[in-house]
C-alpha cells in the first residue's frame, strides 16, 4: 500500500486506512519496546541478586 501511496495511486479511503494502520503499528512497536525494556530490567535485577547471594554464600563457607 505504501508503494501505491508513493506513486499517488491510493484512494482517499485507502489513504485513511493506511494512516490508521500505521498508527496501530507504531503503537504496537512502542508497546513492544516498553515490554522488552521491562523484561531486560527484571533480568538484570535477577542477575544482580544472584551475584549478591553467591557473594553471601561465599562468605559463609
Amino acid at each position: 500500500m505504501e508503494e501505491l501511496e508513493r506513486r499517488g495511486q491510493l484512494t482517499e479511503e485507502q489513504a485513511t486506512e493506511l494512516a490508521a494502520l500505521q498508527t496501530k503499528v507504531a503503537q504496537r512497536k512502542q508497546q513492544t519496546k516498553e515490554e522488552n525494556a521491562k523484561q531486560y530490567k527484571a533480568r538484570k535485577a535477577a542477575a544482580a541478586r544472584v551475584v549478591e547471594l553467591e557473594e553471601l554464600e561465599g562468605r559463609g563457607s
